[in-house]
């Protein structure tokens, strides 16, 4: 027993060498490597004690990631921190309110724009739209940010 515990804390170390993971990632990880989810959970307790995982400090830089260089919405964001294992009730503390993306859903627009010259308002409205909402901004967030490039007769 000891000797998989040791084995399995080695693979973890490697795991954890490429890019950190959540507790749930590593104990899905480790399932597939075979241990058994006794040893797994054993694994993640002893990281998690020493300080080598951390949910909620990985959730932090992953919504920075998500947010600075995804330039992801809040819901991306939690869909993202999701994908990662990263557990419910972090996710909330960690996503904040609607308003902290606005600068995100900005530059996304500036830079969008360029590649946009030349069209129409109208498809440039729909698929900046398009492009934000599947992003995970929120109907408020676009309107605002969009009001600025959209001329003001048109309605959003």
């Amino acid at each position: 027993m000891e000797e998989e515990f040791h084995k399995a804390l080695k693979y973890s170390f490697l795991l954890l060498r490429y890019r950190d993971r959540s507790e749930k990632e590593l104990l899905q990880r480790l399932g597939r490597k075979s241990f058994s989810d006794e040893t797994g959970r054993q694994v993640v307790g002893y990281l998690k004690e020493k300080g080598f995982i951390d949910d909620e400090r990985l959730a932090g830089m992953l919504k920075r990631t998500a947010v600075d260089q995804k330039k992801l919405g809040k819901r991306g964001v939690v869909n993202y921190l999701m994908s990662r294992g990263i557990p419910a009730e972090i996710i909330d503390g960690v996503s904040g309110e609607d308003g902290d993306y606005t600068s995100a859903a900005e530059s996304f627009v500036s830079r969008k724009m360029k590649q946009m010259r030349g069209l129409d308002e109208a498809t440039v409205r729909r698929r900046l739209w398009g492009a934000l909402a599947r992003k995970g901004f929120s109907p408020d967030i676009i309107r605002k940010v969009m009001r600025p490039v959209i001329p003001e007769e048109v309605e959003l």
